[in-house]
Order: C-alpha cells, then sequence, then structure tokens
C-alpha cells in the first residue's frame, strides 16, 4: 500500500501558513504534536476562508484544500484513483469544505486525535490507518511556488496558466541570504538585472526588454525609485510575457512583489547578517492574532541596515511594515496595510569604458574597486509612505464576491553625485560633472474594484471583471554644474574636484504627471473537462502633461499630449492531455503610454510603445507532487521603444525578442530540494538606423543558465538533524554593453562587450532547538566562490556596474 501526503505548498493565504509553520515547527523541537495540532485545528474550524479550486483530479483538489487550510491528509492513493471532485468555490470551515469536496466520491475524512486527517471508504474502515508524515524543519516543497494569488483575476494553481510564471518563495530568499531582490532574479531563465541608477533603484531585463518601472506590489504597479527591502517579501513572482487584462505594462513582463500578511497563529522571528565587507542588518518580522481574537490579526516587520560594500559604499536603510486584517463570521476581509522606508545610500556608478582604435570602446584597466566620484560625496536619501487598503465581501452567492482595493504612496527623494562626462582621446583624462535632483516628490494613486464569480451555463465559467484607475505625478528640480577635466582613468583622485551647484550651467524644474483610467474581464471557460480557455480584454484611456521651468533663462515649457487609448486582447488555451501534463499556447498584446520623456538635456514625445506575444508551453506535475516541469517557447515584439542611455532618452526603434525557457522544481526525497533554469534568447532591435539594426539589445545575454541545491537532515534519529547545506551556480553568457556594437553588415563599431560570467555560491545552516518551541538558526556561507570578476549591467559608456567578489558572510535567526 502506498501512503500519500498533500505535501505542503506555498501559498498566499495567512492562516494556511501559521497552521503549517507551527505543526512544522512543533514535528522540529521534538514537541509533542497533538496539542497544538488541535488548538490550532479549533481555530481553523472556526474561521472560514475562500477556496476557489477547479473541478477535476481529486488527489490535485485535495492537495490544494489542504496547502490552503494548513492541515495534513493521509490516504491510501488507490482510494482517488481516477475519482473527480466537483471543486470548491466560496467560504468554507475546514470540514466542510472537505465534505464538498469528498461528495460523490464514496470517502469521507476522519480527523485523528493529532488533528490530522485521513480519508476512508465512507461507512466502511480503511484496512490500515496510515500516519502523516512529519516533517522536520522547513516545507518539503522549499523552493516551489505554486499559486500567485495577487498578480491574478482568476487565482489558480500555474499549471493551469497558459504563461510562463516562475514563483520564488521567502524560503528560497532565506537559505540564500538574499541581499537584495537581484539575488532572486538570477533564478528565473531570461532575466537579468540593469545598472538601476547606480544600484539604487530596482530594474530588470525579462525576456530582453529594459525597464525598471515594471514592478509591481500586490497586484498594484509601484512606482517608486529605491531598493525593495527584502524583510517584506513572502514571495517573488515573475509573469512572462504581456497579460491583457492588466493591459499597461512591459511585453517582457513583471515583477510581482507579495508582502507578508498577518496571520492568526503568532509567529515571531528576529535576525541579524553580517558579511566581511562590513554588511550589518536586522529584522524583525512578529504576527498574530490581537488578543485571542479569531478575527483580528496583526503583523508587524521592520528591518535596520548599515552596511559598507566593497566598493567602500554606504547603505543606511529603515524600514517598518503595519498591517491588520479583519475576517467577519460572514467572510468579509478587510486588510490594511501601513509601509514606511528610508533608504539613504551612495550612487555608484561603476567603472567606465575608454576609447581606443577606430572610436572603439573598451573597459578601463583598473581594479574593480576603484571609484571615479573623487571627493565629491555620491549621496542619495530616498523615503516613502504608502497605504494599502483591501476589501472583500461574499454576495448571498458563495460562488461571488466583490474585491476591491485601494491604494496611495507618497515618496521623497535628494541626491547628490560626480560622475564621468567622457574620456579624453588620450584614453586617459577625464572630464566629470557634478549634479543632483532635489526637491523630488513622487505620488501615486491606485483604485480597483472587482466582481469575481462563476456562472453555471453550458459550460462552467469564471469571470473576474471590474474598473481601475492611476494617478501617477512627479515633480523634481534638477541641477548640473560645468565640465571639470582633470586626473585620469588610472589615478581619479590625483584632481579635486569642486561643488560648483551654486552656480550651475543648467537648474530646471520638471513636473510631468500621467492619468488613466480602464475597464478589464478575465474569463475562464472549461470547455471540457481537460481543456479550458483564458480571454483576457482591457480597455484604457491615458493622458499625459509636462511641463518645466528653466531657472537660468525664465523659459517656460508645457506639453498636454492629450488622451490616448487602446484594447489589449489576450487568449490562452490550456489542455490536460494526461493527469499532471498539460499543454498551452497564449498570445497577449499590451501597449505603455510614454508621451513624453525627460532627460538631462532632452524632452520629447514618443508614441506608446505597443507590444505583442505567441507562446506555447507544457507544464509537468509528477503525481507525488515532486516534481514541476515547466517548458516555454515565446515570440515577443515591441514596438516604439525607448530607453535611457546616459542620463538621456534615446529611441531605439522596436525589439524582437525568441526564446526557449525550462524551469525545473524538486522535492526527489525528503529534505532535498532542487530549483534550476535555463534560458536561450535570440534578441534583436528592429530600426532604420543602420548602428543599430539587427544588434542585440544592451546588457541581454543570449544564454542564462541556474542551479540551486540544497539537503537538510531531518531524521530524528540522526546527529546531524537541523543541518542544511545549500550550494547554486548562476551563468550569463555574454552581453553588450550599448546598442551600436555592430552594424548591419556586421562590421564592429564603437560598441564593446561586458562578457559572460559564472558565479558559485555555497552556504551552511543549523536549526537549534531552544526552550518549548523556540529555535535558533545560524547561518555561514560565501558568495562568489571561486571570485570572479564580472560585470553586472551597463547604464552606458562611464556607469558600468560590477559584482561583488568572493564574500564570507554569517548570520543568526531566532524564532519564537
Amino acid at each position: 500500500m502506498t501512503t500519500q501526503q498533500a505535501h505542503s505548498r506555498f501559498i498566499r493565504t495567512p492562516l494556511a501558513r501559521a497552521i503549517q509553520y507551527s505543526l512544522l515547527a512543533s514535528c522540529l523541537v521534538g514537541l509533542p504534536a497533538t496539542a497544538l495540532a488541535q488548538q490550532v485545528e479549533g481555530q481553523s474550524a472556526a474561521t472560514q476562508q475562500r477556496y476557489s479550486i477547479e473541478a477535476g483530479q481529486l488527489d490535485t483538489a485535495l492537495n490544494r484544500f489542504a496547502v490552503s487550510a494548513g492541515i495534513e491528509i493521509a490516504f491510501d492513493a488507490t482510494l482517488t484513483a481516477g475519482k473527480q471532485t466537483a471543486g470548491l468555490e466560496g467560504n468554507y470551515g475546514v470540514n466542510e469544505g472537505l465534505e464538498r469536496l469528498l461528495a460523490g466520491t464514496g470517502l469521507a475524512a476522519v480527523r485523528s486525535a493529532e488533528g490530522s486527517y485521513r480519508l476512508e471508504i465512507l461507512n466502511e474502515r480503511a484496512a490500515q490507518n496510515l500516519e502523516t508524515v512529519s516533517v522536520y524543519g522547513t516545507l518539503p516543497a522549499r523552493y516551489e511556488g505554486r499559486y500567485a494569488d495577487s498578480s491574478m483575476r482568476l487565482p489558480k494553481d500555474i499549471i493551469d496558466v497558459p504563461r510562463t510564471i516562475d514563483v520564488i518563495p521567502e524560503q528560497f530568499l532565506l537559505d540564500q541570504q538574499a541581499r537584495e531582490m537581484a539575488d532572486a532574479f538570477r533564478l528565473s531563465p531570461n532575466v537579468v538585472v540593469g545598472d538601476g541608477y547606480g544600484g539604487t533603484r530596482e530594474q530588470a531585463l525579462i525576456r530582453g526588454f529594459d525597464r525598471n518601472d515594471n514592478f509591481y506590489r500586490n497586484g498594484v504597479p509601484f512606482s517608486h525609485e529605491s531598493r525593495i527591502d527584502p524583510a517584506t517579501i513572502d514571495n517573488i513572482q515573475l509573469i512572462k510575457g504581456p497579460v491583457a487584462d492588466i493591459g499597461r505594462m512591459s511585453p517582457g513582463g513583471i515583477v510581482n512583489i507579495e508582502t507578508k500578511q498577518p496571520q492568526f497563529q503568532r509567529e515571531h522571528s528576529i535576525s541579524t547578517t553580517f558579511d566581511e565587507h562590513g554588511q550589518r542588518r536586522g529584522t524583525v518580522d512578529l504576527t498574530g492574532p490581537v488578543g485571542d481574537s479569531q478575527n483580528l490579526a496583526y503583523r508587524i516587520t521592520g528591518s535596520l541596515e548599515d552596511s559598507e560594500t566593497f566598493r567602500d559604499t554606504s547603505v543606511d536603510r529603515q524600514f517598518l511594515s503595519s498591517a491588520l486584517l479583519w475576517q467577519g463570521d460572514s467572510g468579509v476581509q478587510v486588510g490594511f496595510n501601513h509601509e514606511y522606508s528610508r533608504d539613504r545610500r551612495e550612487i555608484d556608478r561603476g567603472l567606465i569604458t575608454v576609447p581606443y582604435g577606430d572610436s572603439q570602446r573598451r573597459l578601463a584597466d583598473v581594479p574593480f574597486d576603484t571609484r571615479f566620484d573623487g571627493n565629491i560625496p555620491n549621496e542619495r536619501d530616498h523615503e516613502y509612505h504608502l497605504a494599502e487598503l483591501d476589501v472583500v465581501i461574499p454576495l448571498a452567492d458563495p460562488a461571488w464576491e466583490i474585491d476591491s482595493k485601494i491604494f496611495y504612496s507618497r515618496a521623497t527623494s535628494e541626491d547628490l553625485r560626480a560622475e564621468v562626462i567622457s574620456v579624453g582621446d588620450d584614453s586617459e583624462t577625464l572630464s566629470r560633472r557634478v549634479g543632483a535632483n532635489q526637491d523630488g516628490v513622487r505620488t501615486y494613486k491606485f483604485a480597483r474594484s472587482q466582481l469575481i464569480g462563476e456562472i453555471d451555463a453550458a459550460i462552467p465559467i469564471r469571470v473576474a471583471t471590474g474598473v481601475e484607475y492611476r494617478e501617477f505625478s512627479h515633480e523634481w528640480r534638477y541641477l548640473g554644474g560645468n565640465p571639470q577635466v582633470g586626473g585620469t582613468v588610472s589615478s581619479p583622485d590625483s584632481f579635486t574636484l569642486i561643488n560648483d551647484l551654486d552656480s550651475p550651467s543648467s537648474d530646471q524644474f520638471y513636473d510631468v504627471s500621467q492619468k488613466s483610467h480602464g475597464v478589464f474581464s478575465a474569463t475562464e471557460f472549461s470547455l471540457t473537462d481537460t481543456m479550458t480557455l483564458d480571454l483576457g480584454l482591457r480597455y484604457e484611456i491615458s493622458e499625459n502633461s509636462y511641463h518645466s521651468d528653466n531657472h537660468l533663462t525664465g523659459s517656460t515649457n508645457d506639453i498636454d499630449s492629450g488622451s490616448s487609448s487602446k484594447l489589449t486582447k489576450g487568449l490562452g488555451l490550456v489542455w490536460e492531455t494526461m493527469p499532471g501534463l498539460n499543454l498551452y499556447l497564449s498570445y497577449a498584446d499590451t501597449f505603455e503610454p510614454q508621451n513624453i520623456y525627460v532627460g538631462n538635456q532632452e524632452v520629447f514625445e514618443q508614441d506608446p510603445r505597443e507590444g505583442q506575444q505567441i507562446e506555447t508551453g507544457i507544464k509537468w506535475s509528477s503525481a507525488d507532487n515532486r516534481y514541476f516541469i515547466t517548458g516555454a517557447i515565446f515570440d515577443l515584439r515591441e514596438d516604439n521603444v525607448v530607453e535611457n542611455i546616459n542620463g538621456e532618452p534615446v529611441p531605439t526603434g522596436g525589439i524582437r525578442s525568441q526564446g526557449i525557457e525550462i524551469s525545473m522544481a524538486a522535492n526527489p526525497i525528503d529534505g532535498f530540494n532542487l530549483r534550476g533554469a535555463i534560458g536561450f534568447l535570440d534578441a534583436e532591435i528592429v530600426s532604420d538606423n543602420d548602428a543599430t539594426n539587427g544588434n542585440q539589445p544592451r546588457n541581454v545575454p543570449d544564454t542564462t543558465a541556474s542551479l540551486w541545491a540544497s539537503y537538510e537532515f531531518q531524521n530524528p534519529e540522526s546527529a546531524l538533524r537541523g543541518l542544511g547545506i545549500g550550494s547554486g551556480i548562476t551563468y550569463a553568457s555574454n552581453r553588450y554593453g550599448d546598442n551600436g556594437h555592430r552594424n548591419n553588415i556586421g562590421e564592429t563599431l564603437r560598441g564593446f562587450e561586458l562578457g559572460d560570467y559564472t558565479v558559485v555560491d555555497a552556504g551552511l545552516w543549523y536549526y537549534l532547538p531552544v526552550g518549548s518551541g523556540d529555535r535558533l538558526r545560524f547561518d555561514l556561507g560565501v558568495k562568489n566562490v571561486t571570485d570572479e570578476e564580472y560585470i553586472v549591467a551597463s547604464g552606458g559608456n562611464t556607469r558600468i556596474s560590477v559584482g561583488d567578489p568572493r564574500t564570507f558572510y554569517s548570520g543568526v535567526r531566532f524564532e519564537f
């Protein structure tokens, strides 16, 4: 007889995760699980929650329910073989939900004294009592996420979504000891990071498309100019390609950050990390019910950081997130979150290139820790507050609900920097300028209300339809000094720079804004038991305005682009060819208003970007849920592309990207976890400019690959119990530092190469039980084991970001 357990999976539901982790923690410290399981089960039974489980295979549905409800179910695999369920849609307690899922199957769920469940043949005791499998440490599927709730109108297992979605859970960030989000991006195929304004902002290139504003937070476009603090991350979702019902987005895709939410089981942790170059960071994460309430929960997450880097730049960061979640007995949910962040760090433009030969360029031959900003402090101070309100109201029909969200953020920023403008023909003499952005204020307003439910027609139909409103404004003052010639590439500090912004050569005030509103729908048609059709539509109207004051000349400039509109369309077909094996085909288009571009020296209007993608792929999940493999082939194109090079907006025509991606998450045996991916990309610029037409876009590699593996000893009889070992490798092939590296007949022009890189990381951790139900985790590891010197990205000829050298780190985490 085979014992099958519904393997725990990473999900968004706060209560479910609380129950899972509490059960796991009790196993970890060797405590009797009975009392805890009974206590938690009482809470889960008393509190209803929302389920959205499609009709289909019974074992798959039970697995999803177990994860969402935070329970364990043991059963003989032969009991569910070939059985189907009508699914579950609406708000239910655990017992009622199981009863509905098992209706008509001839099976019943029986709860044990320990709080777990087992399946029995109705009115007949099963031949043997099956025990649940206790897991010591963390979740069995450690690096796999199968749900992306906040980024999808209709939440479902990503195996049933006709596009590529990579979900990277918090556990992976913990095992990697990720300092920034970029540490996680490289685990997704065909994704690399950009320059990010000297390392002070998030910037990702997805499938060849470079955007620093394609970041979302809980499904909301997050307009920001700083790093996202890892302390708030519950999981990272990389949605590849355009999504028609989102409409406005980069065609390469978006990065959605799902933040930590309140839970109804108390779970606290504090941690600190250090590294040899001067990282000093501490975090705190507290969650649980308010008092003894079963309806109101809180979460407080914070961090403090005072760090140095190997390039002698500093990071001073404070972060605090406070959230409340109220769940009514009727299923109404109200969530509120306030977030504050202040991020002060130096703008690090990195290395530079120098001219040589026939108007060509190469990377300057200097140590990788060389700074070119001289005696001028490169400082950037960014601070924001945001507020988010979520309200979910079930309707009289439990299959329908209204989901509404209101979001507001306000950010202020200041910066001062000195940077290289050019290098003389002698490849040595530097020309630099002092510049500053002052009095920067960015505000963002977002509102959405959508109706979600199921239509009982000739074929089952799930639908989400609603309206959204977005409003963004940004104002700032730019000051630019005069060029200062002096110092050399090999000795940049031999010349003293002067802060001449009291008498600048440029002094301008800018005010840009954008408003849009749209109506959308996402519909899923269950054509047959094994085939579904997804239809996405969105109609959006947007308008932009621009105002500038030249404080030196007294002139003003006003541009009102008027309104532009676009209907975006998407179609996806998913076919379950056999249990656990899905094939899919999809098409979607997108657009992005970009009527007004502002640079240090130039302002111009540009038509909206418009993109389209066709993608086909395969997704497979093994019957025991230990393996999940996805593969995709895509053809993607966008027109009217503009990018920022050396501080100026530059039209690059269009970009076409074709490629293949393969990803795998595996848990071959308990304690052993793998995550790997490989991507091949053929991206090229399509332009009337012979200097760039046919060229590979800047910073885009042909090949990316990654593999991370870990093993955590879980045998209670082993002296190594609680010890974990992990190691990973990431690779990116050669990239170009600009778009003009070759002309259309293959002749080398002024461009330069960034080279390829292979980075190896390794770490180990140890869980030590402390007291009653508490534990310590100790981390020790090294990043870039081989001390590889490599280039991360190019922001232009004088803005080359470099990777960190070999770095030893350590950390301590206390969970209580």
